[in-house]
C-alpha cells in the first residue's frame, strides 16, 4: 500500500509557497487576475449558482491554471530531488511535454467536477418542492456505498500530478491501488482545505464589516463582487497548495520511502 507522511507533505507545500513567494506571485498573476474577473462576472450576470456553466466558461482559465500549477510542481520537485540526490524525475528537456499533458488532465478534471456538482445542485433545485424521502435501510446502503465510492475515487482527482513526474497512469494506479491509499491524499487535502477556508471566513467577516461601515448592504453588488474576488483567490490557493502537497507525497511514494504519518 502506498503511504506517505501527509502532515510533512502539507507543511512542505506551505513552506515552498512562502519561500518562493516571489516566483509564485509572478507565475500566478495572470491566472489569478482572470479567475477574479471571471468570478466577479458570474456575480454580475447572475451565474453564481450555475456551477455547470461556470465550469464551461472557466475552461481557458483552468488550462492556464493547470500549466502554472504544473510549473510550480516541477520547481518544487526538482528542488526536492536535488536535496535527496536521487534521480526519479524526467530530464529537464522532457518535462515540457509532461506539463502540457498535465495541464489538459487538470482542466478535464475541473470540468468533470463542475459537471458532477452542477448536476447534483440542479437535481436539488428540481426537487425543491417535493417532500424529502423517508429514511430507510435502502437509503442508508445507498449513502454508504456512495461515500465509499467517493473515498476510493478521490485518487483520480490527482491524475495530473504523476503525469508531471513522468509516471504513466498505470504505474500511479498500481502504487495507489489500496482503498486506504486515498486517506493519505484526503489527509493532504484536508490540511490544505481547513486553514484556507478559515482564512476565507475571517476575511469575509472583515470585508463585510468594512463594507457595512462604508454604507454598503450585504446584498450590494459591490460587496458580492468583493466576496467573489476573495473566493477566487482562495480557490486558486487551495488548488495550488493541495497539488504541491500531493506532489510531495507522490514523490515520496515513487521514491519508495513508505513514510508513515506520526500524529502522536
Amino acid at each position: 500500500m502506498a503511504s506517505f507522511d501527509f502532515v510533512e507533505s502539507s507543511s512542505k507545500s506551505y513552506q515552498f509557497v512562502w519561500t518562493y513567494r516571489k516566483d509564485v506571485v509572478r507565475l500566478s498573476a495572470m491566472v489569478l487576475s482572470l479567475k477574479v474577473l471571471s468570478f466577479i462576472g458570474f456575480i454580475a450576470f447572475g451565474l453564481s449558482q450555475d456551477i455547470l456553466r461556470q465550469g464551461l466558461l472557466l475552461t481557458p482559465v483552468y488550462l492556464l491554471e493547470g500549466w502554472v500549477i504544473a510549473r510550480l510542481i516541477v520547481m518544487a520537485l526538482y528542488n526536492e530531488q536535488a536535496e535527496q540526490r536521487k534521480n526519479i524525475l524526467p530530464q529537464p528537456q522532457d518535462i515540457e511535454a509532461n506539463m502540457k499533458a498535465s495541464m489538459i488532465i487538470y482542466a478535464l478534471t475541473k470540468l468533470a467536477l463542475s459537471f458532477v456538482i452542477g448536476s447534483a445542485l440542479q437535481k436539488q433545485v428540481d426537487m425543491g418542492g417535493q417532500a424529502a424521502p423517508e429514511p430507510s435501510l435502502h437509503m442508508f446502503f445507498l449513502a454508504t456505498g456512495f461515500l465509499v465510492f467517493s473515498i476510493w475515487s478521490f485518487r483520480f482527482l490527482w491524475l495530473y500530478v504523476p503525469v508531471i513526474m513522468g509516471k504513466n497512469l498505470g504505474a500511479y494506479i498500481a502504487k495507489f491501488k489500496s482503498f486506504f491509499s486515498s486517506f493519505y491524499l484526503l489527509g493532504v487535502w484536508f490540511l490544505c482545505f481547513v486553514p484556507l477556508i478559515l482564512l476565507l471566513l475571517v476575511f469575509s467577516e472583515i470585508l463585510g464589516n468594512l463594507f457595512t461601515v462604508m454604507g454598503f448592504e450585504g446584498e450590494d453588488i459591490i460587496f458580492r463582487s468583493g466576496l467573489g474576488a476573495l473566493q477566487a483567490i482562495i480557490d486558486y490557493l487551495l488548488a495550488l497548495v493541495s497539488s504541491l502537497g500531493v506532489a510531495y507525497g507522490m514523490f515520496s511514494v515513487f521514491n519508495d520511502e513508505n513514510k508513515k504519518t506520526e500524529i502522536w
